[in-house]
């Protein structure tokens, strides 16, 4: 198979063009352009990529623009692949950046994240009062409240470490009050 890099290049240029929604929505495309009209891949092949792309980090249409290119034209079409998936997004990214600096300028777009800002606060403190209601609930409860939030005030330590300590404590008090029960 002797693949021009530009027509990787232009193919999946095409493809991210098309590409809203996430890496499932490759899927098809890929089947339209790379399977049945330039046979670059088999059915098969998709289905492995696609299958392999999910088990590896990254995002799912550049692995598989990866994967798709490599069987293509190795390295350089591997390459070629992910430039093309990656342009239209970084397009879009530096235009709509563009057109935000302009438009959080303005008085009224400002006014109107004020206002998002405060009803997000409300929706996060509704969250809380419920969260509260159901879990703060017994006085061993209200001591590991206590505890996270002074530990957070005052210990200059990552929140990660007060979670797992608190949990370890979680797991003491119930081991403890499953021994009184029993």
């Amino acid at each position: 198979m002797n693949v021009k890099l530009f027509d990787i290049y232009k193919i999946f240029f095409i493809i991210g063009i098309q590409l809203l929604g996430g890496g499932y929505v490759i899927i098809p495309l890929l089947q339209k352009y790379i399977v049945e009209e330039r046979k670059w891949l088999t059915e098969d092949e998709l289905v492995d990529y696609f299958a392999m792309s999910q088990c590896i980090p990254g995002i799912i249409a550049g692995n598989i623009a990866i994967f798709s290119g490599y069987k293509a034209r190795k390295i350089l079409g591997a390459i070629m692949a992910i430039l093309g998936i990656i342009t239209p997004s970084f397009i879009s990214i530096i235009i709509l950046a563009n057109l935000l600096t302009s438009v959080v300028n303005n008085p009224i777009v400002h006014n109107a994240f004020w206002g998002i800002r405060i009803s997000v606060i409300v929706l996060i403190l509704i969250t809380i009062k419920d969260i509260w209601r159901k879990s703060v609930n017994s006085k061993f409860t209200y001591f590991m409240y206590f505890f996270i939030l002074i530990s957070l005030i005052i210990l200059p330590v990552s929140p990660t470490i007060i979670i797992i300590v608190s949990a370890l404590l979680a797991l003491l008090h119930s081991k403890v009050e499953g021994t009184k029960d029993a």
